[in-house]
């Protein structure tokens, strides 16, 4: 693969030209940060690193080019900020003395246990897939897959809301990763729009472990406040903190109520405090109560009172709402009346497994 004809960002060939014709990159082109590595530079023999494509507070994300497979992958490099520099050009991580030392070597170790505990999503269809890791450069990495998407976060800020029919199709994909992430004892953390792409297919695609925790096979694990306004609970606040899949529920329940209102949620310690989070009705949004009672439920502030898994808030997504549960004894019995009595006007027409089908699934009339 000859540097000087394949461009080092969307890595299709370019030929001499010094700006590339397919994506506007620029050869030779330096990094964002002079810390970061230079495009170009080789990893295991195999990795051709690319351009910076995103900077966290414990690590460097790049796109990069897998010789050996011959397709595009993402690596993550561990480099925490506050423990470690790198002078510019350099290959090799400098680690800070003394107690920093101590963590950065804690941290390191955590964050391969991490790649151990991820090799388990190699081929899920929800959740980014891991391919390989390693130590090099005084460092590790982490070798995932490359996601032809987009962020959560930029389409909202694009689009502002979604319809419902949307929102709750991806909701069903977040929850499916969510039930596989917490059948394996992990806990995200960090679950928001920063961290959820979005696919052609109406799928997404949930990334970033860096800060989840793992009940299991991890002795060191990072620092439990690590919180976002908006989609962190009241617990996720305290140094010691309750750690647990209601954690994950909020912040699923959150980027639900964000992806339907066009509204980030007020932070919950503003909620603890007595401010109204408004309901979707409130800020005008047409929704069926039924589904926004399970949106509000999952936005509880206390976590017994929330869904207790990704399969629970599931299985309450997909509850069949021919007789939806309402407020009302009178209007529950009208319904289930209603139900039992379905006039072959209305219903005659329609298959028997749409007529299964949760509301925001069937077809509209």
């Amino acid at each position: 693969m000859a540097g000087r004809n394949w461009c080092l960002n969307c890595f299709q060939i370019k030929g001499n030209y010094e700006v590339c014709p397919h994506c506007g990159y620029m050869e030779n082109a330096e990094p964002e940060n002079l810390y970061q590595l230079k495009p170009g530079t080789i990893l295991r023999g195999r990795y051709i690193i690319g351009a910076s494509i995103g900077l966290g507070g414990f690590g460097i994300t790049y796109k990069a080019y897998d010789v050996t497979l011959g397709m595009v992958v993402a690596v993550k490099e561990f480099y925490p900020a506050g423990l470690v520099n790198r002078a510019e050009g350099e290959k090799k991580v400098g680690v800070f003395s003394g107690e920093k030392a101590e963590t950065y070597e804690k941290w390191k170790k955590r964050f391969l246990e991490e790649a151990q505990n991820m090799a388990i999503f190699a081929r899920d269809r929800d959740i980014v897939n891991e391919y390989d890791f390693f130590e090099e450069n005084g460092t590790a990495y982490i070798i995932m897959e490359f996601i032809h998407g987009r962020l959560l976060k930029e389409q909202l800020r694009e689009t502002g809301k979604f319809p419902l029919e949307t929102a709750c199709g991806y909701m069903m994909s977040i929850l499916n990763a969510l039930k596989r992430i917490h059948e394996n004892g992990i806990i995200h953390r960090d679950i928001s729009p920063d961290n959820i792409f979005l696919l052609e297919n109406g799928r997404v695609k949930i990334f970033d472990f860096g800060a989840a925790y793992f009940q299991r096979g991890v002795e060191e694990q990072l620092p439990s406040l690590i919180v976002k306004a908006g989609y962190a609970p009241p617990e996720q606040y305290r140094t010691k903190g309750q750690v647990g899949t209601e954690l994950d529920i909020y912040g699923a329940g959150a980027v639900f109520y964000e992806m339907v209102t066009g509204e980030k949620p007020i932070e919950s310690l503003n909620r603890m405090m007595g401010e109204k989070l408004k309901t979707p009705t409130e800020l005008g949004i047409e929704m069926d109560p039924v589904i926004e009672g399970v949106m509000l439920k999952a936005l509880s502030l206390q976590p017994e009172d929330r869904f207790h898994s990704g399969e629970e808030f599931e299985k309450a997504m997909l509850k069949e709402t021919e007789m939806e549960e309402s407020v009302s004894a009178g209007e529950e019995a009208g319904k289930t009346a209603m139900k039992e009595t379905v006039s072959a006007g209305e219903d005659s027409g329609k298959p028997e497994r749409e007529k299964r089908l949760p509301f925001w699934r069937r077809k509209r009339s």
